[in-house]
């Protein structure tokens, strides 16, 4: 995306219009460096050039604001209908300085990842998710490494997954809540009862139809309750 600044010309007292360079999308950052979405927020995270906007559920990634005021990239607000979402992009100079950290971040990220049990679990992850018809999503995926990785920290799980801290911790704590619930329905105590048949033919008549022709109506009383009805056994 291409922006252009107005400057005032001295000389002639007239607005100029200056090409500010070409401005990028982190994901369009993202594509030319050969990664994914959720990779390169990582790696600009990694390297301060992003944060996480707290108290939100979304999780979105921003610009720092020491980044905007170096010139490196700005804050595109959301003005509907056309732009639905806030979003940043990035300047030639950010770019820039992305580029000299690069190779340096990547090492670092790497090495965060070096535990054996995270790369068993990276590997096992990446075979599950070849053998199914459809993809995982990223709560999928967290909670498939909480089930058969529970050692995994929240912090490994979220560098395993290109996400934040935040959306791991989010997604287990849903699923701990959930099976907290199941176990307190599965542990509560049923009411004692019984359920009884009652048929509103003759006697003759059901033993002639072989049992066939009777109304069935099923009733929940407690068995100490005298007034329940217990038909008798019919003879044979």
């Amino acid at each position: 995306m291409k922006y252009t600044e107005h400057t005032l010309d001295r000389r002639t007292g007239e607005l100029v219009e200056v090409s500010a360079g070409d401005w990028i999308t982190i994901t369009e950052l993202g594509e030319l460096m050969g990664v994914t979405p959720r990779r390169i927020r990582t790696i600009l995270r990694e390297m301060g050039f992003l944060y996480v906007e707290g108290g939100r559920a979304h999780n979105r990634h921003r610009l720092t604001p020491d980044v905007v005021k170096r010139g490196f990239g700005k804050h595109i607000p959301a003005k509907p209908p056309r732009v639905r979402h806030p979003f940043d992009v990035i300047s030639p100079a950010g770019r820039e300085w992305i580029e000299g950290r690069w190779s340096e971040t990547i090492a670092a990220l790497e090495a965060k990842q070096t535990r054996p049990v995270i790369i068993q679990a990276h590997e096992a992850l990446n075979a599950f998710r070849a053998e199914r018809l459809s993809d995982l999503n990223v709560q999928g995926c967290v909670l498939w490494l909480s089930d058969h990785f529970p050692d995994l920290t929240h912090a490994e799980m979220a560098g395993i997954l290109d996400v934040t801290q935040q959306v791991v911790s989010r997604y287990v704590g849903i699923q701990s809540r959930q099976r907290s619930s199941a176990r307190q329905r599965k542990e509560r105590s049923l009411p004692d009862v019984c359920k009884v048949r009652s048929s509103t033919r003759h006697e003759a008549e059901v033993l002639a139809s072989g049992g066939a022709r009777y109304i069935t109506e099923a009733h929940n009383q407690p068995k100490n309750d005298p007034d329940a009805f217990m038909p008798e056994r019919l003879a044979a």
